[in-house]
């Protein structure tokens, strides 16, 4: 999904809109996509948040933070030891 570079805010969004509307059994792939470009930094969640905020997405901002949330030990970390 995403592949080594800093990702465009928007391919980032599209794929958090995925997780989103995924049923439970399909999220875990997504999800670690997802939580692997935010604990090695490779997306600038600033710019994300910012486009949602714009967008007036707050669902998807929900989504973000409870995402965050969940693996906020490994971004303290930064991915280290993985």
């Amino acid at each position: 999904m995403f592949e080594g570079q800093v990702h465009d805010p928007q391919v980032f969004i599209d794929a958090l809109r995925e997780f989103h509307a995924a049923d439970e059994e399909q999220r875990g792939e997504i999800a670690n996509a997802l939580s692997d470009a935010i604990i090695t930094k490779r997306i600038d969640l600033a710019a994300v948040r910012q486009e949602l905020l714009d967008r007036g997405e707050s669902e998807l901002l929900d989504v973000l933070d409870r995402l965050i949330d969940l693996i906020e030990p490994y971004i303290k970390e930064g991915g280290d030891g993985e």
